[in-house]
């Protein structure tokens, strides 16, 4: 396996990043992270690493042959599942870099 020293963040889409965290650094009045501008997007991997059109995280999981952990949108649920479709993908020979990139000219004004 080749390791990396380099870390991405891994998000279910691009609304985490893009609208969620964006919304929230705007009401906090703080800048967009540097470390979130650019991320990956397991959802867009997934569907063309194994040929699949389009995907929600119960649909990863159940092409996976993996169970759904938790309560459905709960953070820390979320967050185990995406990591075990990661671990899964990843056995599977995927390489999870960076696919998405937030547009701070966008974001502020959406």
């Amino acid at each position: 396996a080749v390791v990396s020293t380099q870390s991405t963040g891994i998000t279910d889409g691009p609304w985490d990043f893009k609208k969620f965290l964006a919304k929230e650094c705007r009401y906090n009045n703080m800048d967009f992270p540097g470390m979130c501008i650019k991320f990956c997007n397991v959802r867009r991997k997934f569907c063309n690493f194994y040929g699949v059109k389009r995907v929600n995280l119960d649909l990863m999981l159940k092409t996976l042959g993996l169970h759904a952990e938790g309560t459905p949108h709960s953070g820390i649920s979320d967050t185990r599942n995406i990591a075990n479709i990661v671990c899964t993908m990843v056995r599977d020979g995927a390489v999870l870099d960076n696919n998405e990139v937030v547009d701070l000219e966008t974001i502020y004004t959406a």
